[in-house]
């Protein structure tokens, strides 16, 4: 790997100094910008909301762990979007890129994109847990816990990225899609499906019991409550599954072409300097989008997390 990343410095920088396309880098600026108003905002709404607690009912592990995300992502829109909107205008207007240039960009993006994958996983395993083992979820997944995986993720999330100093930018792009990126994706993936199958089989439960009381010619009062909390409990999980599907969607849609540039920039000698250009920015561009929709596609899904909302824009009004 480090040899294919060898070979693109000398054929495409140190001997025939090739750079970036102008349009590309105009455009990578264009979008990392856009990322940068889209992501802080709705990050610093989703830490606000869990910090202050206005309705009271936000302080869980689970939204704890949304806080996690947030903060990982608004990293990448107050830190890396930016830096990435002045590199690249810069490398637009012609502007020869230092070495502490590169190393500020690459190291912000594999410290808080590795933060906010990691933060995904950690978020698909609570639910899981919630859903398929309550009573291992309550007595073990406790606040103190929650802030011990934290410090993991953080730790974790700032010492991998120093690989990247040994083998380059491009090599450990391709470590990062391989591990973070991909073992995120399955253990989304088999949550996504052990939470609909738990759903299914809740579902054939709940009515296979309000049949039995019914057959026991129970009165009408003792069917209704057994009725609503079933209904109660099947809206919950359903809510659950439509936010774990739209962040698993939102992760294919995201870092399934980000992962398939980084293969490319990997295996493909006989792409042209222009088009491996467009291969590395696109492989930026593709995962910060997903740190600027998080809070668009998840965080909003949550009356909860709405309510709150409203109360702390209205309060700052």
């Amino acid at each position: 790997m480090a040899v294919i990343e060898d070979i693109f410095k000398k054929q495409c920088i140190s001997i025939l100094s090739v750079g970036a396309p102008k349009e590309l880098s105009f455009l990578t600026a264009s979008f990392s910008l856009l990322f940068t108003m889209t992501s802080i905002p709705g990050n610093i709404l989703i830490i606000l909301a869990v910090f202050f607690d206005p309705n009271r009912n936000l302080r869980s592990p689970f939204n704890w762990l949304v806080l996690n995300l947030a903060t990982a992502d608004l990293i990448v829109g107050m830190v890396t979007d930016p830096i990435m909107v002045y590199l690249h205008i810069k490398e637009g207007v012609e502007r020869r890129l230092e070495q502490r240039d590169l190393y500020a960009i690459h190291m912000s993006y594999f410290i808080s994109c590795t933060a906010s994958v990691l933060s995904i996983s950690t978020l698909a395993v609570e639910r899981y847990l919630a859903m398929k083992r309550p009573h291992v979820y309550r007595s073990n997944v406790t606040n103190r816990r929650i802030v011990i995986t934290v410090v993991g993720i953080w730790l974790f999330s700032l010492s991998l990225p120093n690989i990247y100093f040994k083998v380059g930018f491009t090599s450990y792009s391709f470590i990062f899609a391989n591990t973070c990126v991909v073992v995120t994706v399955i253990l989304t993936s088999v949550t996504y499906i052990s939470m609909l199958n738990l759903f299914k089989e809740r579902t054939q439960n709940t009515i296979t019991d309000i049949e039995l009381v019914r057959s026991t010619n129970f009165q009408t009062v003792t069917v209704r409550p057994t009725s609503t909390i079933s209904s109660s409990a099947r809206e919950r999980e359903i809510k659950v599954t439509k936010m774990f599907s739209i962040i698993l969607l939102a992760m294919l849609c995201c870092y399934g072409p980000s992962t398939i540039c980084t293969y490319l920039l990997n295996v493909c000698k006989s792409c042209s300097c222009t088009t491996l250009h467009w291969l590395r920015d696109f492989h930026f561009i593709f995962i910060l989008m997903n740190s600027s929709v998080n809070f668009w596609i998840y965080a909003l899904q949550s009356q909860k997390f709405r309510s709150a909302f409203i109360k702390i824009i209205k309060r700052n009004r």
